[in-house]
This record gives structure tokens, sequence and C-alpha cells, in this order.
């Protein structure tokens, strides 16, 4: 092996480590984020909540799952495994890329779906439904659908942070704290600007590993 095969080997390795890492932190970034949402993880919206904790999970897992296989077929130079490796990231590269694609072009109609998340929780704030804006106002730190005003005066324990419904909520914590629906929007607005611009720069970073792999599993065959 040549002095720049084996320089594309030990950078792969050192990669898939890092893939490796990336893979575990995304599956327990997800089950935090999806385990965090309490109660309104079950609301039945117009859009679920957990979908994007849930994508973050399986991502993690195909992630951790490739970059193992990719170091066993670097670290033992095997043609075949680091030509599966490759055509994975081939795969993977085209997944993240149309991913970033949709979230650029459906941005708008998401977010609109979004907003009648919170619309639908306010209509529906009641004992049979479980009260899903507790869920929200604690997940949130907020207080009603457009602000404390919302309430008439009767303003839950979750506008002061409190899971007790018989807990007193004080006028000075909720008074402070602003309406669910400009913070639920504000929430996934800044996400979802996240996650479009990462998933552009990946599906670009795992372009850049499956030409290395390439490069490398023809340096293995030729050996």
């Amino acid at each position: 092996m040549n002095c720049l095969s084996a320089t594309f080997k030990y950078l792969l390795y050192l990669l898939n480590l890092i893939f490796v890492a990336g893979g575990i932190l995304l599956i327990v970034v997800g089950s935090i984020t999806l385990s965090q949402m309490g109660d309104f993880n079950s609301f039945d919206g117009e859009v679920s909540t957990a979908t994007i904790p849930i994508i973050i999970i399986v991502i993690g897992c195909v992630t951790f799952v490739v970059a193992f296989f990719g170091c066993c077929g670097t670290i033992r130079e095997n043609p075949c495994c680091t030509t599966i490796y490759a055509i994975c990231m081939l795969i993977l590269f085209g997944l993240q890329l149309a991913l970033s694609i949709w979230m650029f072009a459906a941005n708008d109609k998401f977010m609109t779906n979004l907003e009648k998340v919170v619309d639908k929780a306010w209509n529906e704030n009641n004992a049979a439904q479980g009260y899903p804006m507790d869920a929200l106002q604690l997940a949130l730190k907020c207080c009603g659908k457009n602000g404390y005003n919302d309430y008439n005066g009767a303003v839950p324990a979750s506008c002061c942070g409190y899971s007790d419904r018989n807990q007193a909520c004080e006028a000075d914590i909720y008074s402070q704290r602003p309406g669910c629906q400009a913070e639920f929007m504000d929430f996934w607005e800044a996400s979802t600007e996240l996650i479009r611009w990462s998933s552009l720069i990946i599906a670009l970073f795992e372009l850049g590993i499956f030409i290395m792999s390439c490069c490398l599993a023809s340096a293995m065959r030729k050996r």
C-alpha cells in the first residue's frame, strides 16, 4: 500500500471513529428530547412533535452501524467491506441531500402545520384531553396561546413551571412568560434552520468519504 493509500486508510478510520461517537450522541440526544416532551408527546395534533426526535434517533442508529462497519473494513484492509461501506455512504449521501432539499422546499408548509399543533392544543385544553397545554407550557416555559391574559385570570400552575395543577401560580412568574404560539414557532424555526444547513454539510462530508473509500478499496485490490 503506497503512502497516499495509507493516508486514506488512517484518515478514514479516524473519521469513522468520529461517526461512531456522533451516532451514539444522536441516539442520546434524540432519546433525551423525546423523554423531555412528557405528556405532550401523546397529544394528537396536526403534526407529531415526536417526529424530529425519532428521526434523529434513527439517523443516529444508522450512522453508528455504518461507521462501525467502515471501521472494521478499513482497519482489516478488507476491500469487500470497504466497498460496501462506500456504497452505504453513497446511499446516505443521497438520502441526506434529499432531506436537505425537502427541508428547504417544504419549510413554509411544515411551519404552517406546526402552528396548528398549538391551535389544537389550546382548543382541546380540558380534562378529557389531559390538558395538553400543560405539557407545552412546562416544556417551553410559556403561558397561554398568546399570553397569560388568554386564561382570563384562571392561570394554571404549569404557567409557573409546576406540574401539580392544584398549586397556586404567582403573577410575578406567569406575567413574565411569553405566549406558547410564538415560543413554539421560534423554537421549531431555529431547529429546522439548523437541520437544513447541517444536513447539507453532512451530505457533502459523506460524498467526500465515499470518494476516499472508493480510492482505498481500489488500492486494496491492486495489492
